[in-house]
């Protein structure tokens, strides 16, 4: 709408210009017949988008960079391809395989005799990337059967696991390889679990144990997506995957929207998952016993954006989440997209998870649901989340005594903070009794940490926590399974009943004057408990058991609900401006939670200071430790040593579906936890990253620089066809754009800025199909509560009204980013003409070029006679990358033969083409050959000489070569479009020749613009339009335009047709059934016949 908008503006504007105005007659555009004479605007716009852009550019490359924190790894992998998964159970078997893969000196069996997990391989991905998560999987197992001396018998199993080999196929640009991937897929899981049929008992833990019905799905990137298809298609069988991890993946927005079938595959797979958990389908719900669990990389991902893992619009939180693995216990670092899969931190959560959620007594070899749920969040979350489930408040049992002496020094009076600065300071084991208030709030906190490990069986354990009851009962020591006696013999001692805090230990990572990343290595442990949760005990002990001093410290405290929560309202001037401050004031408690309501746009970086005042006297227990988070998805960010801290966050981002609470903000909140022993105020400042900010453009909007340049080509034509036809006289391109820069391009500025504000404001949500009982606990509501879901899929895909300035900067780039493109293809073409001309002339170049080229193959035939000896194996890749240069020099050589080939020969040629196209290859090819063949119909018309007068449409006329040039703009910016899929047939090319390709044979897709520029060969102008010819060119570029604009990011494959029906019209026109078709002359190909065929 703004582009249509501004668009008509700009066309009203030239009309009225060619009548009125005298700087728009003849004679002003033929004085430069194709360069126009940069005005000031230009220049000023060009210069803004080089400034801008080389700032993104440099914003992206040096600032708010993460370190990289994952360790190397180590393993011993072999891999088994699985010979018998052939053509009679897929008929994809000739183009992938199936591998087994196993840890050397582990795994000492091929047959599989654990539970299957299936590794999909991402866009251009590996089997073989399965082996670092295989592995860790293999030690830990085995590792922990060693320790416990039997095999089995608990549920536990090894996992198989199994790999598909792609070829490295291009899943990410092309829809239909999606589709054969999951098709094929889902005859290997078939065939997986047939393997356990006929395994031997001898090679199978457990035999008595019912045989595997599910398999475990692991996918990487785009794996994921193919996954997730699986489920959808007919040949899935159902209950057969029951468990999906992915890794990476973009689930809700496709990275590249390049192909019509990759846009449709997603829209499709995310309907079906949404609408399958549906209130309306309880009790049929296909995918009720599915968990689905993504896992991002963050901020040093920069293949896909994290934004695209959310899952909170596909599945309920009863069936999955997505998390970050910055917010990973003892992981603590972003990973970039090929690191995620074998991050040493990381596959050692994963490995464990997988382990933990086995159980072979069940079919489906895997523990229930809600289990699975929980375990998973155990494992990826950070403890501190306020759903997170707390197991010792809800345990009737009793696992320790404690026995201390009967001395007020063991009480800690109600209400005061616990702290011990050094531990073992009395030389002795000493106990603190820490009363449980009564009359508190139950949403009050007991807080406490310290950085002592804490663990129920850990050796050496030297402080431990307790929750305590007072009873007056005689206590039997039997059920206790630990006894800790701090007592004295000659005094009276009291026995408390207790139970160990240590399954609840929250890790976070270590925050010392030294520490300098979350991911160095320490870590604290840190306990917290609502009031309400542990209202049934008195005493929370603190046992500190050390005989001699240690360094060490435990902070305890009670937290009242109203007094650790702040929040503030910063606007975007105030944060911009850095005046955003908040002030700690000097008594207060160690443990501080900011909600930052204004800040949720994954657009935008942040700093954040925090200013600590020194003690005199003594050092601090702790550096301030900051903790940012959102609570969807689950991504948690620890930034120790927190003085000077840069944020940035994935809350609201453009295109992705942004799902909330009515009355509850997604925003940013900031957890700090800051030593309060020192009594004095502390400052917050929080402000936005400028320079940082503008890296994160990069990410989000990587699609957009095909379609808002195409949508200024389309206005710069508008004004061309609007002067065209008023005054017979088609003015070049640069001309056109100084035109539009000066009188339409201001007014598009102000419109897509108001469109952004008022499409905000006014943007409709949508009720999600499915409750989520989450959402019901935190309303406290017996009725299921629904979640909004609002999606902005148009123009920036914006949510936030305050970043409406990001739609002039976009425009401007677009535009300046055309004169850049325009006047440096021109120069080329100008040298290559040139240099052309100097050929023609000379003698050197005279001779005719089909002797060389007869010579060329014959020699490239003799070698290869000469290497039939050579193996086979080496050949292969060999051949393969011939044939792709084969492809390439051949569209080129039929490009350009073809522009001057005569009439009847062109047709035989463009008819091999489309005959190509509906057999062989895809259309995107035969887009390549035409363009080809455009850009020599420009060069051959720069170099033909110009006769005709000012307005003629003769032979090459003025007018055809900057009609010529506007075409060729036009398919400079539909390239990067049809770029992705000619490349994935070409590695198909190479991998498997003789496989057909599968999709993209549509004739019609390509035609039109195949017999436009047949026709454009032989320099003919196109005829000036008029009456209801004239509004439907209007109508074809404004449907351009207004699509670029608007849906052009998300749709770009559907730019390349819009191309198509706009050269079909033309076509059409030069039909000439207006009667107007000008005097052309005769044949301009004798001309280059006498400059090449001369003879000395």
């Amino acid at each position: 709408m703004a582009g249509a908008v501004a668009a008509t503006t700009a066309a009203a504007a030239a009309a009225s210009a060619a009548n009125k105005s005298p700087r728009l007659t003849v004679s002003r555009y033929l004085n430069k017949r194709w360069i126009h004479r940069g005005s000031y605007m230009t220049i000023t716009v060009v210069l803004f988008s080089a400034v801008v852009i080389a700032t993104i550019i440099y914003s992206a490359v040096t600032q708010q960079l993460e370190s990289k924190g994952c360790k190397p790894i180590w393993s011993a992998p072999s891999y088994a391809r699985i010979k018998s998964f052939d053509t009679s159970h897929t008929r994809f078997a000739s183009k992938y395989s199936l591998y087994l893969q196993r840890e050397q000196q582990l795994d000492n069996t091929l047959e599989p005799n654990g539970v299957p997990i299936l590794f999909i391989p991402g866009n251009a991905g590996s089997y073989k990337q399965v082996r670092a998560i295989a592995a860790e999987t293999a030690h830990q197992y085995y590792d922990a059967i060693a320790a416990k001396g039997f095999y089995g018998d608990d549920g536990s199993r090894n996992l198989d696991f199994f790999a598909a080999d792609f070829n490295e196929d291009f899943t990410a640009f092309h829809g239909r390889t999606l589709l054969d991937q999951a098709e094929y897929l889902n005859d290997a899981v078939a065939f997986i679990l047939s393997l356990y049929k006929t395994t031997s008992t001898s090679h199978r833990a457990n035999s008595d144990a019912p045989l595997p019905r599910s398999v475990i799905l692991l996918g990487h990137s785009m794996g994921g997506i193919v996954a997730r298809t699986m489920l959808t298609l007919p040949n899935y069988r159902p209950d057969s995957v029951n468990t999906i991890i992915t890794l990476s993946t973009p689930h809700v927005v496709p990275p590249a929207t390049f192909d019509w079938d990759i846009v449709r595959i997603y829209e499709k797979i995310n309907r079906y998952w949404s609408t399958s958990y549906s209130d309306k389908l309880i009790g049929r719900n296909p995918l009720s016993s599915v968990a689905l669990i993504s896992i991002a990389g963050g901020k040093l991902d920069v293949v896909v954006p994290s934004d695209y893992a959310t899952t909170s619009s596909i599945v309920p939180s009863t069936n999955g989440f997505s998390v970050f693995t910055s917010g990973i216990p003892n992981v603590w670092t972003s990973v970039d997209h090929l690191a995620i899969v074998w991050c040493d931190q990381l596959r050692k959560s994963i490995a464990a998870a997988l382990l933990d959620i086995v159980d072979v007594r069940e079919p489906t070899q895997t523990k229930f649901l809600s289990t699975r749920l929980q375990i998973f969040r155990k494992r990826f979350l950070t403890g501190l989340e306020s759903e997170a489930q707390r197991k010792v408040p809800s345990s009737l049992v009793h696992d320790t005594l404690l026995k201390v002496q009967d001395t007020p020094s063991v009480f800690v009076d109600e209400g005061r903070r616990v702290v011990l600065r050094g531990l073992g300071k009395s030389r002795q084991p000493r106990v603190y009794l820490v009363p449980i208030p009564k009359d508190g709030g139950r949403e009050d906190l007991f807080s406490i940490l310290t950085d002592q490990k804490l663990s129920i069986d850990g050796k050496d354990q030297r402080v431990d926590i307790l929750l305590c009851e007072q009873t007056l009962d005689n206590i039997d020591v039997k059920p206790f399974s630990t006894i800790i006696d701090v007592s004295k013999p000659e005094g009276r001692s009291i026995s408390f009943p207790c139970t160990n805090l240590a399954p609840d230990v929250i890790l976070l990572p270590a925050s010392t004057k030294n520490t300098k990343y979350a991911h160095d290595g320490d870590s604290f442990s840190y306990i917290r408990y609502k009031l309400g949760e542990i209202s049934r005990y008195d005493y929370i002990a603190i046992v500190d058991s050390y005989t001699s001093p240690a360094s060490g410290f435990v902070l305890a405290e009670v937290i009242n609900n109203l007094s650790y929560k702040y929040e503030i309202e910063p606007s975007l001037f105030g944060l911009a401006s850095g005046l955003s401050h908040l002030q700690l004031p000097p008594h207060r408690t160690g443990f501080v939670e900011i909600s930052a309501n204004s800040v949720t746009s994954s657009l935008l970086s942040y700093k954040l200071t925090v200013q600590t005042r020194t003690c005199a006297g003594r050092g601090e227990l702790f550096a301030p430790l900051a903790r940012q988070f959102l609570t969807d998805p689950n991504e948690s960010k620890f930034y120790p040593n927190a003085h000077k801290v840069q944020l940035s966050l994935y809350g609201s981002a453009p295109y992705v579906p942004m799902t909330y609470l009515p009355g509850v903000n997604n925003n940013l909140k900031l957890q700090l936890w800051i030593d309060p022993t020192c009594e004095k105020p502390q400052d917050l400042y929080l402000s936005i990253d400028i320079l940082g900010s503008m890296g994160n453009l990069v990410m989000r909007y990587r699609t957009a620089v095909a379609a808002l340049p195409l949508a200024v080509v389309g206005m710069v034509l508008l004004i061309q066809f609007n002067i065209y036809d008023a005054e017979g006289v088609f003015i070049n391109f640069g001309a056109a754009l100084e035109i539009f820069l000066g009188r339409a391009l201001p007014i598009l500025l102000l419109v897509s800025a108001t469109f952004i504000i008022i499409f905000t404001y006014l943007m409709p949500s949508h009720t999600l199909p499915f409750s989520d009982p989450q959402d019901q606990d935190a309303y406290g509501s017996e009725t299921p509560v629904y979640r909004q879901m609002i999606n902005n899929n148009m123009f920036l895909g914006l949510t936030d009204p305050s970043l409406s300035y990001l739609g002039p900067v976009f425009f401007i780039l677009a535009s300046g980013m055309c004169i850049a493109v325009y006047y440096i293809l021109l120069a080329v073409l100008l040298c290559v003409a040139k240099v052309l001309d100097f050929a023609a002339s000379s003698k050197i170049f005279r001779r005719h070029p089909r002797r060389t080229n007869s010579i060329f193959f014959s020699r490239m035939i003799q070698w290869m006679r000469n290497r039939r000896g050579v193996s086979a194996q080496w050949m292969q890749p060999v051949l393969a990358g011939m044939a792709s240069v084969f492809v390439a020099l051949f569209s080129v050589w039929s490009a350009f033969y073809h522009s001057v080939l005569s009439g009847s020969r062109r047709l035989l040629t463009t008819f091999v083409l489309l005959v190509s196209v509906l057999a062989y290859v895809p259309f995107q090819f035969a887009f390549v050959v035409v363009f080809i063949v455009h850009v020599n119909t420009c060069i051959r018309a720069l170099r033909a000489p110009i006769v005709q007068s000012p307005g003629s449409n003769g032979m090459f006329s003025t007018n055809f070569v900057n009609f010529a040039f506007s075409i060729l703009m036009l398919m400079v910016w539909v390239m990067p479009i049809n770029i992705p899929v000619l490349i994935v047939w070409i590695h198909n090319l190479t991998v498997r020749w003789n496989t057909p390709f599968s999709s993209h044979h549509n004739l019609l897709s390509i035609m039109p613009i195949i017999l436009l520029v047949e026709r454009m060969i032989t320099g003919k102008m196109v005829p000036r339009m008029s009456g209801r010819f004239q509004i439907v060119t209007k109508i074809a570029i404004l449907y351009l335009i207004i699509y670029a604009c608007l849906h052009g990011v998300m749709n770009s494959y559907w730019l390349h047709y819009i191309v198509n029906i706009f050269s079909f019209w033309l076509f059409f026109m030069y039909l000439d059934f207006t009667g107007e078709r000008p005097n052309v002359g005769s044949d301009l190909k004798s001309y280059f016949d006498s400059k090449f065929d001369k003879r000395p």
